[in-house]
Parts: structure tokens; C-alpha cells; sequence
């Protein structure tokens, strides 16, 4: 008898990690409110310490979901709260940034990944604090002029992360849990460090693995508060924080902005971007092959990944701790198979 979709779904992920393609997962696939298949498996600790299943509670490094779950939905209330508008310039809010070609790089062009940054630097070798990243980040300068070329560039979010601490004059962790992941009922995100006992680790360093401390180097430059990485959370968060931007009737954006934030404004650039969001067509899409045309998606780089419909209201979360084996371990097949087979879940 053929298996069905629940079991060809934990087989798939069971099978990653009993050929150490990954070392454990937590994963959930819903429309809308409900949830319509679960899974943990395998472990949060299995290199440089005693192995620790993984649990439900697990708390992952989300890499670069935070970018779209801690810095898009920042900017999109501030927006939508009249305090900046998306055509701003980086630098009516950053000092030093209001000269040459950063005349040019907009909130909107840092979100879509067309400002001209480079997509990474390795400013932690000489660099620590936001203040010394900002005037690094600055001198650097950009490397295409923007509105030219998609490239998904880290130093644009660390960018906006200090926009939003500047105009609302708090710390960019704190103003985010207490504006956006509270009132959306995520209890359990935050930045870290968080102990390690409750987090599922990361690379090892030395012999040792990150636990509860941010993978992403640059991040733990800055303190380990980064608008491009550095949030940990567990599964139940990260699917509230989807089947949010899911509901339709939900009060936090109104259906314009939700309209706008998942809409293509990189139209010949070499790149699907909404306003954060990964659209179906960008180098970036892991939806797979039988998503709708309106899904959009996120990765990160430790292994996470969320992937959802506005209008079938279908989303899909994977966590995983992958760098923990390995950062030179690509689970991009892995996550598209993945994303085939929810599918056949989700269209029944």
C-alpha cells in the first residue's frame, strides 16, 4: 500500500537526518489557524557535547529569518505609522550617509536587496558595535549604483535595524519585542544570548558548538542584536508569526501593506523581491514546484526556512539545525522536496 503524504513527509526529514544531512528538525505545515502536520525529530546537540534530542520547545538561530521576522515587519509599522516612508533616504535618519550615491540607497532599496551593497563583510575581524559598523559599512561604500541589480546583501539590514533604533530612540531588540512580537503573541522570541540548554546548536568552533549564542559572526560582533540575524525562537513562535501574515482579517497590517509586501518591485533586476519577502522565479525560491505563483519564502542561513500563500492562506515552517554538521552542508534539495510533497498535503 502506497504511503500516505504524512508519512512520506517524516520519512523525507527522518531520512535527512539518519544520513547526517542534518542533525534534527522541527517542521509544520497549516492553513491558516490550523495546524495539519507536525514533526521533531532528531537532535539539538550532536557534535562537542552529550547529544540532546531535539523537542518541540527547541529554540532555533533563525540566521536571516530574522530579517522577516524582526526587521521588515519594524519598518512596515513604522510606515504604516506615518514615522518614515519607504522612499526615504538611509541617510535622513544615519549620519554620514547623505552623500554621493548613498543619496540614492531608500529604506525600500535596502528591503527589495537593490541598494548596491555588497552582500557581506567580514567586519568582525576589525569591528565591534554599531556605531564602528555603521562608519565601516560607510566608508566600504556601495558596490553597484543602487536600483540597478538585485543582490541580497546582510549589511542593508544592519542598515535598516539602526534606522528603526534611531527613530524610535529604543534599543532595536527591545523596541521589537515590545511593538511587534508581544502583541502578535510571540512569547519566546527574543535576541540572544539565551541559554544554551534550550537551543539547538549551531557550528562547532574549535571543538565546541554555538549554543544559544548567534551563529552569524558579524551579529555576534554587534552584541548579538542585528537586523540581519540573531533571533532565536522555537516553532510555535515562528508559526503564530506566519499564520499572522496569513489571516486576512488579522489587525496588525492592513491589506494593502500585506498586498504591497508581497508584491514584485524588482522587475528586471535580476531578482523576485517584495518588501522582504523571496517571490516565486528568484534564485532564492525554495517553495519547490507546485507552490502557487503568490507564495513567498525566507531562508536562513543555520537551516530555517518559512514558506506561505496569502491567498490559500497555506504556509509551510522547516527548522532545522544544519551549520551544526557542517556550514558547508546545502539542504536547498532537501528543503524543495520538502516543500513538493506539503504540497500534496495542502491541495487536498
Amino acid at each position: 500500500m502506497a504511503e500516505n503524504t504524512e508519512t512520506r513527509l517524516e520519512r523525507l526529514l527522518t531520512d535527512a537526518i539518519e544520513s547526517r544531512e542534518i542533525p534534527g528538525a522541527v517542521a509544520a505545515i497549516g492553513v491558516g489557524p490550523d495546524v495539519r502536520w507536525q514533526y521533531v525529530g532528531g537532535y539539538a546537540v550532536l557534535e562537542g557535547r552529550p547529544p540532546l534530542p531535539m523537542q518541540e520547545t527547541t529554540r532555533f538561530d533563525l540566521a536571516s529569518l530574522t530579517k522577516v521576522m524582526a526587521t521588515l515587519p519594524a519598518i512596515l509599522e513604522l510606515a504604516g505609522s506615518g514615522v518614515v516612508t519607504l522612499d526615504d533616504p538611509v541617510g535622513l535618519f544615519l549620519p554620514g550617509f547623505q552623500d554621493g550615491l548613498w543619496q540614492d540607497v531608500t529604506i525600500k532599496r535596502l528591503l527589495t536587496h537593490t541598494a548596491g551593497l555588497a552582500p557581506t563583510k567580514p567586519y568582525f575581524e576589525t569591528t565591534t558595535g554599531l556605531e564602528d559598523f555603521l562608519n565601516a559599512i560607510r566608508i566600504s561604500g556601495l558596490e553597484l549604483a543602487p536600483g540597478r541589480q538585485v543582490v541580497y546583501s546582510d549589511l542593508g539590514y544592519i542598515l535598516l535595524g539602526a534606522v528603526v533604533s534611531r527613530v524610535t530612540g529604543r534599543p532595536f531588540d527591545e523596541w521589537v519585542r515590545e511593538s511587534i512580537w508581544l502583541p502578535l503573541g510571540l512569547t519566546e522570541t527574543r535576541y540572544g544570548p539565551i541559554a544554551p540548554d534550550l537551543a539547538a546548536a549551531t557550528e562547532v568552533i574549535q571543538g565546541f558548538p554555538l549554543q544559544g549564542t548567534v551563529h552569524d559572526e558579524n551579529a555576534r560582533a554587534l552584541g548579538g542584536i542585528s537586523g540581519h540575524a540573531g533571533v532565536f525562537a522555537p516553532l510555535r513562535d515562528v508559526i503564530r508569526y506566519i499564520q499572522a501574515w496569513c489571516d486576512p482579517d488579522h489587525p496588525w497590517l492592513s491589506g494593502w501593506i500585506r498586498q504591497q509586501s508581497v508584491s514584485c518591485h524588482t522587475t528586471g533586476l535580476g531578482g523576485r523581491r517584495g518588501l522582504g519577502w523571496v517571490l516565486r522565479g528568484d534564485a532564492y525560491d525554495v517553495a519547490g514546484d507546485f507552490w502557487p505563483e503568490t507564495t513567498v519564502s525566507h531562508t536562513g542561513f543555520t537551516g530555517t526556512s518559512v514558506v506561505w500563500d496569502g491567498p490559500s492562506r497555506c504556509w509551510a515552517v522547516l527548522l532545522t539545525n544544519r551549520v551544526h554538521l557542517g556550514r558547508d552542508r546545502n539542504i536547498g534539495r532537501l528543503r524543495r522536496r520538502f516543500h513538493n510533497v506539503a504540497a500534496q498535503l495542502l491541495a487536498r
